[in-house]
């Protein structure tokens, strides 16, 4: 069987109240869209055309571009089956059936469109999916006839429309893509809106000797975003599902409600995540390494062994081996620590290379930046770099060297050597005496 795959997201998302087109706002650092996107293609669809509308075109072209998405723009808002029509006639693929998803849904199953897919399968031309809401909604409520078919969408005007067992409509649909194609031209806007709707095809269909049926999913799958309010409730229920499957594969959690993570954050077992740690896209870690409190991590890979935090900021670019330390205050950026290194406290570190055993001073800053561009720095196996040292980039120090404590070197280290680059200390005896008497008596005279 081939699927064919329409995205509604043409609308404006007034009520997000954001300048931030709504399809473009995240759930765990992921655009709204793309749940809906990487939907398509887990159930291997043929072709995907995402229906934007013209305030959010760009905006949504951009964020998709590396996505294999065609677009369709409906130029004014005149409802669902309008946006139907106009991607239907931007189907360069001939699929068998079409999937109508919406860029605003984004917790739908893989598996519940498969069970669409295999209703689909048994005969049924168009296929709805519907939940029951615990409490009352503005969807409409789908009217069953006999044998599991679907006869008709009804709103909530009609006098069916509060039956207790009445499913909510969802909105997605599959169906014979030949069918739809013919019948979403018989659908009119005779309406208070003067809107063409979607849900007009049940009646259409039945009106032509057409089959409809319903998969049931739970009411947590079609959650809907057109708030910040229901964009907040929408990551709650992200964040506390990924903690769920985090400590249930075997990463520890203290308090696993102070901790956030994004959509493609990857943990193995026997981590251990302390209290108010926050992850950003792109990282990955191995095993049995402890991420501290206060840590804010992103971009990073981080090996089997390592100790983060607390108080750590680890930026994109960072990798580190297997046992090595980052401890508090340490803002990690573009670079490789080997197996082994330490930077315990008070250390930025930024576009370099440092190798293996390799020990970084309290207070250490690696000088990346000349104000036009960034430069690497090299630091070799078993070096030892003092405290409060800087080290101005390009530089290579090499194996087993030592940087003394307050130095600022900008001058390439030979291996094993000792590099000072400080002013000689001169120790004038006699001398603070005379200046704390000279303040004291200037104190004295203010207090006069």
């Amino acid at each position: 069987m081939t699927v064919s795959t329409i995205i509604l997201a043409a609308g404006k998302g007034t009520r997000m109240r954001s300048p931030t087109p709504k399809i473009l706002h995240r759930i765990a650092g992921k655009h709204l869209i793309a749940f809906s996107v990487d939907l398509a293609k887990a159930i291997k669809s043929k072709e995907t055309i995402v229906v934007v509308g013209n305030e959010n075109e760009h905006a949504t072209k951009v964020a998709l571009s590396g996505e294999a998405v065609n677009f369709c723009t409906q130029k004014s808002q005149l409802g669902t089956g309008d946006a139907v029509k106009v991607a239907l006639e931007g189907f360069k693929i001939k699929s068998k059936y079409t999937l109508i998803l919406y860029g605003d849904t984004p917790f739908i199953k893989s598996n519940t469109i498969k069970k669409m897919i295999s209703k689909a399968e048994k005969g049924f031309e168009f296929i709805f999916l519907g939940f029951h809401a615990r409490k009352k909604n503005s969807y409409g409520k789908f009217k069953l006839g006999p044998k599991g078919t679907l006869i008709d969408i009804i709103e909530k005007k009609e006098p069916e429309y509060n039956s207790p067992d009445s499913l909510s409509n969802s909105g997605i649909v599959l169906a014979q893509s030949g069918i739809i194609a013919d019948l979403i031209q018989k659908v009119t806007n005779n309406n208070a809106k003067q809107e063409y709707y979607l849900t007009d095809i049940v009646k259409l269909a039945a009106k032509h000797g057409h089959s409809s049926t319903y998969v049931q999913c739970k009411e947590d799958e079609c959650i809907g975003i057109n708030s910040q309010l229901e964009l907040s409730f929408a990551e709650k229920k992200f964040q506390d599902n990924f903690r769920e499957k985090l400590m249930a594969s075997g990463v520890s959690m203290q308090s696993p409600e102070t901790c956030f993570f994004s959509y493609d954050t990857i943990i193995k077992s026997g981590c251990i995540i302390e209290p108010n740690v926050f992850f950003g896209t792109g990282v990955k870690i191995q095993s049995s390494t402890i991420i501290k409190s206060y840590s804010h991590i992103e971009g990073t890979h981080i090996g089997r062994h390592c100790q983060i935090g607390p108080f750590a900021r680890l930026r994109p670019g960072t990798n580190l081996l297997e046992e090595v330390k980052i401890g508090n205050f340490v803002e990690v950026k573009n670079t490789t620590l080997a197996s082994k290194a330490k930077a315990n406290h008070l250390t930025y570190i930024g576009d370099a290379k440092v190798g293996a055993h390799t020990n970084i001073g309290a207070g250490t800053i690696f000088c990346n930046y000349d104000g036009k561009n960034k430069h690497l720095s090299v630091v070799g196996d078993n070096v030892f770099i003092g405290s409060n040292a800087s080290l101005i980039a390009p530089l290579k120090v090499g194996d087993a060297s030592i940087v003394a404590a307050g130095s600022v070197i900008n001058r390439d280290v030979p291996s094993e050597s000792l590099a000072i680059a400080r002013p000689i200390q001169q120790n004038k005896i006699g001398l603070a005496k005379k200046i704390m008497l000279k303040l004291q008596k200037v104190a004295d005279k203010m207090r006069k």
